[in-house]
């Protein structure tokens, strides 16, 4: 896994974040809202920093996810996200000190916009008060994705027909049943089984994904940064750099 270096002014806001009692504000927020309380602030940051089109773009985005780390994690939740969004935006070559000074932003303006006051629990009904008072809730029935699209519940892509895509969803639902199949074996000889499988099989689909938009050197260093996200989540490197060389014939060195 690459050191990923963090400023001291970093190091302190996620030092706050943790030992912090309250929450922010912006917990639970809509990212709409949430977006607005920054976008001024963050702006002027890429524009000062001479970042010009298409590039400016991807800073932004990178603000996006920053603002939706915010919204939907919590104290040590959070402390810990945010150093991997630094680390996921840094491996696609974004500059670390702005990408940190765009935190400082972030946070900045959300810590004045407030913190949350604690919430008052509902009174707890005796069990006398709460007998006969439990209702089952109502099985809906699944609706397949060409409903769903026929529905105008999902959008069509790329100028697809609605069955065109339904069956580009049904062979996707193929290929990961087949990832998913292949990959137990290889995680079982390393010692990884049950539920810790997931985070492995979500690797798989997002290389799938890569593999299938890039190839060569393109595709290698897409893998290499993709891996070093997951080491710094804590998966095995080795199990990873297996399931890329099994799965999708991409060697990736340590």
């Amino acid at each position: 896994m690459r050191t990923l270096f963090l400023s001291a002014a970093t190091q302190a806001i996620l030092n706050r974040i943790k030992t912090y009692e309250w929450t922010l504000d912006v917990y639970g927020m809509s990212q709409s809202r949430a977006v607005r309380l920054v976008k001024a602030r963050t702006e002027i940051r890429i524009n000062k920093a001479g970042i010009g089109p298409p590039y400016n773009n991807v800073y932004r985005r990178y603000v996006l996810e920053l603002v939706k780390t915010f919204r939907t994690r919590t104290r040590d939740p959070l402390a810990q996200a945010i150093p991997l969004v630094i680390r996921k935006w840094a491996n696609l070559g974004l500059a670390v000190p702005l990408l940190e000074e765009l935190l400082g932003d972030c946070f900045l303006r959300f810590e004045q916009h407030g913190y949350a006051m604690p919430k008052r629990g509902l009174p707890r009904l005796s069990a006398e008060e709460n007998r006969g008072c439990t209702l089952r809730p109502r099985r809906r029935r699944r609706m397949t994705y060409e409903n769903a699209l026929k529905k105008g519940r999902a959008s069509l892509r790329g100028g697809n027909t609605i069955e065109e895509q339904a069956e580009l969803q049904r062979q996707g639902s193929e290929l990961a049943s087949t990832i998913a199949r292949r990959l137990r074996p290889i995680l079982a000889a390393r010692g990884v089984s049950g539920r810790a499988i997931m985070p492995y099989y979500n690797f798989a689909q997002q290389l799938g994904r890569l593999s299938r938009n890039y190839g060569g050197r393109t595709l290698e260093i897409a893998a290499a940064n993709l891996i070093d996200l997951g080491e710094a989540k804590g998966l095995d490197g080795a199990a990873l750099r297996a399931l890329a060389r099994t799965l999708f014939g991409i060697s990736v060195a340590s």
